[in-house]
């Protein structure tokens, strides 16, 4: 059996899976005890200390992932006195993520994971990359053109698939700063939504 620091450093490093960890996150009132004894990140404004920070992480989501991992090195470092070689292979997996999306497109790199479970087994990286860039295509379907986002983009989702992008309407002289409404349709219940963005 692992000791808890050890956990720790098995995350880090890559040689724990990830779900492995929220388990032992979750169930091993040693690493709870351990982790309580330290404050949470300044900018984890919710979390009082640090395994309360670490508990509200979504380990689905790779993002997520990502700063469990930063502040864990951190932990280990100040206040173990343990460097560690974090392993890049979350790191590159938040990259590929993000390369395969068109620049209209920012989203949640679960969602993308879930996609990546979808393709034919056995492609290499770029087959993978290229498999995913035409499903996202095939997803994310607009009239004319892809949205001109004023901020972040913020496509929305039917129950089953995202909505149908049908246009953009520059909004001037009705808010103090720049504005545009989105107007997207569901194919499945026939229904409209609009998104306003101001900027």
């Amino acid at each position: 059996m692992l000791s808890t620091v050890n956990i720790l450093v098995q995350f880090v490093e890559g040689h724990m899976e990830t779900r492995l960890f929220e388990d032992a996150l979750y169930n091993d009132p040693d690493i709870e005890k351990l982790l309580s004894t330290e404050l949470a990140p300044q900018y984890a404004l919710a979390a009082h200390t640090l395994y309360h920070y670490l508990i509200t992480l979504n380990y689905r989501n790779p993002i997520d992932v990502l700063n469990a991992e930063s502040v864990i090195v951190k932990y280990l470092k100040e206040q173990q006195g343990i460097n560690v070689q974090v392993s890049s292979d979350r790191a590159d997996m938040v990259k590929f993520i993000t390369t395969v999306q068109p620049k209209w497109l920012e989203l949640d790199p679960s969602y993308v994971q879930q996609l990546m479970q979808e393709a034919p087994e056995k492609l290499s990286k770029d087959e993978l990359k290229k498999w995913l860039q035409c499903r996202i295509l095939e997803l994310f379907r607009y009239a004319k053109k892809p949205p001109k986002w004023l901020q972040a983009p913020a496509w929305p989702m039917g129950e089953k698939k995202p909505l149908v992008f049908l246009g953009q309407i520059t909004i001037p002289d009705y808010f103090h700063d720049e504005a545009a409404a989105y107007v997207f349709h569901d194919p499945v219940t026939q229904q409209c939504q609009t998104i306003v963005q101001v900027c």
